[in-house]
């Protein structure tokens, strides 16, 4: 496995350099552990030099290491790393919202949950218990397709309301998408998701309501599917 030698004379911002050094700087802490890797494969000790070579075991271990790193991380560590939006351009519209409970005097979202989750659930498994959470304000993102843009198109600077009647503008169908984003209900949000909604806007001519739900372990069960529930209602 070979190394290119960053260029001396490289400009700073050169996106070659900048690699290289990332790159370098991603390396160099797992020296050590390649140099055991290397030792314990020579030496016929670890299980993987019976069937691999040198090389491929050294790749394997680096994966490894950048997959399952030494020292465990915090889930709140874990989901801001994976709320890493990809820069807002190009050929989509974006305006958010907030969708405010409703009064509960006349629509008690909690009960509706928990009947929902009475029916639902299996007679044949022990009912586990859970704390009914109150209903917040829900955050969301109207997405449409903005046909004449290009990919290096900005958003334009606009408060989300003229944005959205913007993005109204293209839309041909009457049909909207209630998009709930992947994640196990842990990570991600709905502009990681972005690349996907724009997708269905295109392909359908609408607009998509894509959620940005209550995520666990710090809102539990059922605060995710209340805030699903507030959205679609």
């Amino acid at each position: 496995m070979s190394l290119q030698k960053p260029d001396p004379g490289a400009k700073a911002g050169d996106p070659a350099a900048d690699t290289d050094q990332s790159l370098l700087l991603a390396l160099l802490p797992r020296a050590p552990l390649m140099m055991r890797v290397a030792v314990m494969h020579m030496l016929r000790l670890s299980e993987q030099s019976k069937y691999l070579d040198l090389r491929t075991e050294m790749i394997i271990a680096l994966m490894r290491s950048f997959v399952h790193p030494p020292q465990p991380q915090s889930i709140s560590t874990i989901q801001r790393m994976a709320a890493k939006a990809p820069p807002l351009k190009g050929k989509i519209w974006i305006s958010t919202y907030t969708c405010p409970p409703p009064p509960r005097e006349q629509l008690n979202l909690q009960a509706i949950v928990a009947r929902g989750i009475d029916e639902l659930w299996d007679p044949n498994v022990p009912k586990a218990a859970y704390h009914m959470p109150d209903p917040v304000p829900v955050e969301a993102e109207w997405t449409g397709y903005r046909a004449d843009a290009t990919a290096e198109s900005a958003l334009p600077g606009l408060p989300p309301r003229e944005l959205y009647t913007e993005m109204m503008k293209e839309v041909r169908s009457p049909l909207t998408i209630l998009y709930f984003h992947g994640g196990g209900h842990m990570v991600m949000d709905p502009a990681t998701h972005r690349p996907t909604t724009k997708t269905l806007a295109k392909l359908t001519s609408a607009r998509v309501y894509s959620v940005r739900y209550r995520l666990a372990p710090q809102n539990p069960f059922p605060a995710a599917l209340m805030d699903a529930l507030q959205s679609y209602l």
